[in-house]
């Protein structure tokens, strides 16, 4: 009897891989996803109160690789909500028919399921990236003239024609380009800077680029333009040196934009690993109160969702060594929290 996704896709003969898409794109060895289907770990890295699920049927004998997009929604502690599990499952062999007789996993069956998302343009780009890199594949067509762009030649003001697909390739290949990059992120103009950060989010930088995108974040600093403030934090937040990540938060938290909505929600949502770090977290929460309620309970809630920073935020919240401000904006949050709940209602 089929009591798991994992068991569903077995049966079937499926062969799946499985990403996170909802704060970067990672790949979720299949013990750790198997865990989290039976309740015995969180979900890593839950995006508004949710597991963002990316599901590869890496089969040659069903042709193209097909993919599935699915959310399910998860509790306070960050465990998978099985009853929705259940009802998609449920969904998916009633449409299927039973699971030793289901159809192909390309003949997509998700349809209207409630459980289904399409992912944004970016995400779709850096996944497609993602995988033909890891099976060895080729890149897109668009490649070849993303490397020339980049290279400055016909200068960076003829950005229009560069192709999304291209900077998530060249992204993901980015190890074996750094000179490239990091002579191009001081000139690149505000548009591909944007997007170059944001296929690099989902990549671990090493030095070299981590520097060259910080002294960007510096110049756009005594701009001010927080879009660009918070694409320099999204390009630095999976960096491999955590000590230079956490220390472009903090400059970006120290000056005079860093309470602005658009960076404290880069921070949150893509640097949130920086967090970890007591320092940083205070300034943080400072900010954050700053930056008005409606901001600061909808970041709040967020980061309540992941597992580590629950446990640091809870004895933040129960701190009364905190600012005034900080203190006003909690006493706020849990108010609204406690009717929310009273209600029946989600934060």
């Amino acid at each position: 009897m089929t009591t798991t996704l994992y068991d569903f896709l077995d049966q079937i003969g499926a062969r799946p891989r499985f990403f996170s898409l909802g704060r970067r794109i990672t790949e979720i060895p299949h013990e750790r996803f198997t865990a989290f289907e039976n309740a015995a770990e969180p979900w890593s890295q839950p995006f508004q109160q949710a597991a963002w699920l990316g599901i590869l049927f890496d089969d040659t004998q069903a042709g193209e690789p097909h993919l599935w997009f699915l959310r399910f929604p998860l509790d306070e502690q960050g465990l998978l909500v099985q009853a929705a599990r259940d009802e998609f499952l449920r969904r998916i062999i009633d449409s299927a028919g039973q699971p030793d007789n289901a159809a192909d996993p390309s003949t997509d069956p998700l349809g209207d399921n409630p459980f289904g998302f399409k992912p944004n343009e970016a995400q779709m780009a850096n996944l497609h990236a993602r995988i033909t890199h890891s099976q060895g594949q080729s890149p897109s067509p668009q490649y070849a003239h993303t490397l020339e762009y980049f290279s400055g030649k016909q200068g960076f003001e003829q950005w229009q024609f560069v192709g999304l697909q291209g900077i998530a390739d060249l992204a993901i290949r980015h190890d074996e380009h750094t000179g490239l990059l990091t002579q191009a992120i001081p000139q690149l103009p505000a548009e591909p800077f944007n997007v170059l950060c944001g296929c690099l989010e989902n990549a671990a930088l090493g030095d070299s680029l981590i520097d060259a995108i910080a002294q960007r974040l510096h110049t756009e600093l005594g701009t001010p333009d927080p879009v660009l403030i918070a694409a320099a934090l999204r390009g630095l937040s999976n960096g491999a040196q955590r000590e230079k990540v956490i220390a472009a938060m903090q400059v970006a938290l120290h000056s005079e934009p860093g309470k602005h909505p658009e960076i404290l929600a880069a921070i949150a949502g893509r640097a949130w690993e920086s967090l970890y770090d007591n320092d940083l977290r205070t300034h943080f929460l400072r900010r954050l109160a700053e930056s008005g309620q409606r901001a600061f309970d909808s970041i709040l809630a967020d980061l309540l969702f992941l597992p580590v920073l629950r446990t640091l935020l809870l004895a933040d919240i129960r701190d009364h060594q905190q600012p005034q401000e900080v203190q006003q904006a909690i006493a706020t949050f849990i108010q609204r929290f406690t009717q929310s709940t009273a209600k029946g209602n989600k934060p």
